[in-house]
C-alpha cells in the first residue's frame, strides 16, 4: 500500500510539471502593464491600444516599451530590431541636453559603456563554468601586465584582446569594446514564469547596446532589453539617450518592466 501511495504521488507531481500553469502577462492579454512610475522612470504617454508606452528617466534617458509580434522566429525579429536601431535619428534635444552634451561628451560615455560591459560580463561569469571564467580573468590580467594582447578559444569562451580593444564571448554574451565605444549583445533561451519545472525553455531574454562612438549619430546610447515567449509577442524596452547617462542606461527599472510584461 505504501508503495502504491508513493507511486501515485510521483505520478501527480510529474503530471503537474508537464501541465505548467499559464501566468498572465502582456503576451497573453495583448496589452502592456505600464505603471505611472517604475523606480526612476516616469510614464509620459500610453497608446490607447495598450501596445506601446513611453517613459522618461531621471537620468535623461527615453524608454519606449513595445509589444512586438514575432516574424519568422524570435531571434530573427530581434536581429531586425537591431538593424533599425543602428540607423536611428535622435529626437530634437532639449535645452538641458544641449547644455550638457558639449561638456560631457564621448569620454564619459566611454567610461559608462565600460561599466555596463563589466556588469554584463559579471552576469556571464555567474552563468558560465567557474573554470572557464577563471581562465578568462587570468588571461586578461596577464595581458594587462605584459602590455600586450591575449587570444583564448575554449568551448563557450572566446577572448581576443589587443591593447585598448577586446572582443569577448562567454556563453550567450558578446562584447566588442574599443576606446571609442562598445557593442554588447546577450541572447538566451529561458523558461517562462510558471514553467520552472519544464524541460523546455519556451521563452527568450535579450539585451543589446550600442554606446559611445558605436551609437548612431546624435546619440550617446541606444539599446534594448527584450523578453517573452519565443512565439511572441515580445516585450521590448528601447532605451535611447542623447547624452551620457548613469549605469549605461539598462538599469533594474527597465528590466522590471520587461519581466513584468514578458512573463520571463
Amino acid at each position: 500500500m505504501k508503495s502504491i501511495l508513493i507511486l501515485s504521488a510521483m505520478g501527480v507531481a510529474l503530471a503537474s510539471a508537464g501541465c505548467a500553469r499559464t501566468v498572465e502577462s502582456a503576451a497573453t492579454t495583448g496589452r502592456l502593464d505600464c505603471p505611472a512610475e517604475q523606480g526612476g522612470l516616469t510614464r509620459v504617454s500610453m497608446a490607447e491600444d495598450g501596445r506601446t508606452c513611453r517613459y522618461r528617466g531621471a537620468d535623461g534617458s527615453d524608454v519606449e516599451l513595445r509589444l512586438v509580434a514575432v516574424e519568422g522566429d524570435a531571434y530573427a525579429t530581434l536581429a531586425e530590431l537591431e538593424r533599425q536601431l543602428a540607423g536611428l535619428s535622435p529626437r530634437e534635444p532639449s535645452p538641458e541636453d544641449t547644455d550638457s552634451a558639449a561638456d560631457q561628451g564621448s569620454a564619459r560615455a566611454s567610461e559608462e559603456t565600460a561599466a555596463q560591459a563589466r556588469q554584463v560580463e559579471a552576469q556571464a561569469r555567474a552563468d558560465a563554468a567557474a573554470s572557464r571564467v577563471d581562465a578568462a580573468a587570468e588571461a586578461r590580467e596577464t595581458a594587462e601586465a605584459d602590455g600586450g594582447g591575449a587570444k583564448i578559444d575554449l568551448p563557450g569562451l572566446t577572448i581576443d584582446a589587443e591593447d585598448d580593444e577586446a572582443q569577448i564571448k562567454i556563453g550567450p554574451v558578446r562584447i566588442d569594446a574599443g576606446e571609442g565605444g562598445a557593442t554588447v549583445k546577450v541572447a538566451r533561451d529561458v523558461r517562462l514564469k510558471g514553467e520552472a519545472l519544464s524541460r523546455e525553455k519556451r521563452g527568450v531574454r535579450a539585451t543589446y547596446i550600442l554606446a559611445g562612438e558605436r551609437a548612431p549619430g546624435g546619440y550617446a546610447f541606444v539599446g534594448y532589453e527584450a523578453g517573452g515567449p519565443k512565439t511572441g509577442p515580445l516585450t521590448v524596452a528601447v532605451v535611447t539617450a542623447t547624452r551620457s547617462i548613469e549605469e549605461g542606461g539598462m538599469n533594474d527599472d527597465v528590466s522590471d518592466l520587461v519581466r513584468r510584461n514578458g512573463g520571463v
